[in-house]
């Protein structure tokens, strides 16, 4: 038998972006992953995450979403707040 391995296939890219300051983060994509590698806690719009703590928003395949969440840090360590984004191509 030959299977055509593209047919039904949905093409997405991943990206990562830090973030040190409070702010918007903006998604623009089918899931985000929010992991907090600063010492201070931040606050995803009302989910608090410590060091070393996550938070993941999916979608089903196909959906996307372009919720802005409101990033605030907390504390006098260090911000390092990691998002990671699917995003689908073409």
């Amino acid at each position: 038998m030959n299977f055509d391995i593209k047919a039904g296939v949905i093409n997405y890219a991943v990206s990562f972006i830090t973030y040190d300051t409070s702010g918007w983060v903006t998604s623009d994509c089918n899931s985000i992953l929010f992991i907090n590698y600063g010492t201070n806690p931040v606050i995803i719009e009302s989910v608090t995450l410590q060091q070393n703590q996550s938070l993941n928003i999916e979608g089903n395949a196909g959906e996307y979403t372009n919720t802005r969440f409101f990033a605030n840090f907390v504390g006098t360590g260090t911000n390092n707040l990691v998002t990671v984004k699917k995003n689908y191509l073409g």
